[in-house]
């Protein structure tokens, strides 16, 4: 199984504690189980100060998160 390509570039562990984002929830996100959301890539980018275009290829839209307010 591949892994997101964010994930070639810096580790699972580096991520989470950069981030806080959980490792599991990494590992999600890294074998395409869990899609990917705008505040998820708004939040790599801001925390390793890279940009979208960077960290992520375009042909992977993110998914909008709806709340149910």
């Amino acid at each position: 199984m591949n892994n997101h390509p964010l994930f070639l570039i810096y580790t699972r562990d580096f991520i989470h504690a950069s981030t806080g984002f959980s490792k599991s929830y990494l590992c999600r996100i890294s074998r395409g189980k869990t899609p990917l959301t705008r505040s998820f890539i708004e939040r790599i980018c801001y925390k390793l100060n890279r940009s979208e275009e960077d960290l992520f290829s375009p042909e992977e839209p993110p998914v909008e998160v709806k709340s149910s307010s």
